[in-house]
């Protein structure tokens, strides 16, 4: 659908040099092995570019990934490996996302919200099995630590596919948002309130941050009001905006996820962040159905009402343009008791 706007050679070049900076963000938290990150936006702008422009720009994916690979560890070998795993993941999970769960329009009902959510599961077990399968067979990692290595491959993969994808695809079908000073009152509060939030429980305002009590469930509230009153696209961007500030305060040892390692901190932190993000979005997906439904339901309504009032406008413009003899309420057996007589003196016969 979205996939002609824009030519494929540049679509091309444009996307490698996204997806290489992304990528060398994402490795900068690589804290347990060089290729393994548990913060990975590459899975997201691949998946999300995949859905948005088609599978023509899946060259992308591959020269991106592989710049990414080779110049940070391993050989030409194991990156061209990394590179294709990558690939395939992106075009495996497009695939499926466009067959099972309405491609784009996947986060439009709850049920094709969590198919979303498998799928991208299932797809992402392939780029972790052959990277990591690829560096332990050349030597580059150890197969004492393949277990660990792959599990925080997996889940960078999957917080980056189920969080980043979402937010790309929805404003990238409909990236023009319509004025409307209620609502956009409402939209500020609510990113207001979010962000400082966030900032309690990750940021450090507080000493009880800082001393890492247990208190992400102050941002339930903020994420379901966000879920009922606005759409998936502003919800999946308060997402979005709370997975920022909980890695960066993660990182400086705030919050409530904050363990031994850096690795095992984040690996914590991103599977709250997978499960606040299918819940979240599930709820925004049904609310936007029950909105919908109740539109149908007002159209119907307004179109039987429509109907009912045409039809009395028709009654009445029969009764007014009819002769008297023929309006309704005139007795009908005098008409055709005159119009019976009238015959039986044509034809000579007395009463």
């Amino acid at each position: 659908m979205y996939s002609r706007r824009f030519s494929t050679l540049p679509a091309i070049g444009v996307l490698t040099l996204i997806y290489f900076i992304a990528g060398k963000l994402g490795l900068k938290l690589a804290f347990l092995y060089a290729s393994a990150s548990p913060v990975w936006p590459p899975a997201g702008i691949a998946l999300a570019a995949l859905l948005l422009l088609g599978y023509r720009v899946w060259p992308a994916i591959f020269l991106g990934a592989f710049l990414v690979n080779v110049t940070t560890a391993g050989n030409i070998a194991t990156s061209l490996a990394i590179a294709a795993g990558n690939t395939l993941e992106g075009v495996c999970g497009a695939w499926l996302v466009n067959r099972f769960a309405g491609g784009t329009r996947a986060f439009d009902r709850a049920h094709d919200v969590f198919e979303f959510a498998l799928i991208v599961a299932f797809a992402c077990l392939i780029s972790p099995t052959l990277g990591a399968t690829s560096l332990a067979i050349n030597g580059f990692a150890n197969w004492t630590n393949y277990s660990v290595i792959w599990a925080t491959w997996w889940l960078g993969d999957l917080s980056g596919a189920l969080i980043l994808a979402p937010l790309l695809i929805l404003w990238g079908i409909n990236p023009r948002r319509r004025l409307d000073p209620s609502r956009d009152l409402e939209v500020g509060i609510l990113l207001v309130l979010i962000v400082s939030l966030s900032e309690i429980v990750f940021g450090g305002w507080l000493s009880i941050s800082a001393l890492n009590y247990p208190i992400a469930f102050i941002l339930g509230p903020v994420i379901v009001w966000t879920a009922f009153r606005l759409s998936q696209r502003e919800t999946v961007t308060g997402i979005f905006l709370i997975s920022v500030i909980a890695i960066w305060g993660t990182l400086h040892g705030s919050g409530p996820f904050v363990r031994s390692s850096a690795n095992q901190s984040l690996l914590t932190l991103e599977s709250f962040n997978v499960l606040m993000t299918i819940t979240a979005m599930a709820l925004a997906a049904a609310m936007a159905e029950r909105r919908r439904a109740e539109a149908a339901i007002e159209h119907r309504r307004a179109g039987h009402a429509g109907d009912g009032r045409g039809a009395i406008g028709r009654v009445k413009s029969f009764t007014r343009d009819d002769p008297p003899q023929c309006r309704v309420g005139k007795p009908a057996h005098r008409r055709s008791t005159r119009s019976h007589a009238d015959r039986e003196r044509q034809i000579g016969i007395e009463i």
